[in-house]
């Protein structure tokens, strides 16, 4: 499946995918939510999970620049060549 397929398809749609067929590379939690990172096909998926309305809040297909800002402390180069 292309980014741009996955992209149009319902939150629902998305993570059940991702739960099925992804790879878990990272995850981080701040004070409000958690961050989840997935590599799913040849392209990283992030699910933003709310915890204070204890629901997601976002699931994103970002680019690498945004991926190596956001999670540069957690981040495994092994695990980005791995696609």
């Amino acid at each position: 499946m292309e980014k741009a397929r996955f992209n149009s398809l319902t939150q629902v749609q998305k993570l059940l995918l991702i739960m099925e067929s992804g790879r878990l590379v990272m995850e981080k939690k701040e004070i409000d939510c958690i961050m989840k990172l997935y590599i799913y096909k040849q392209f990283y998926v992030e699910v933003i999970y709310d915890l204070s309305q204890n629901k997601i809040r976002k699931i994103d297909t970002p680019e690498l620049n945004y991926i190596v800002d956001e999670y540069l402390d957690e981040l495994n180069i092994e695990d980005m060549l791995n696609l």
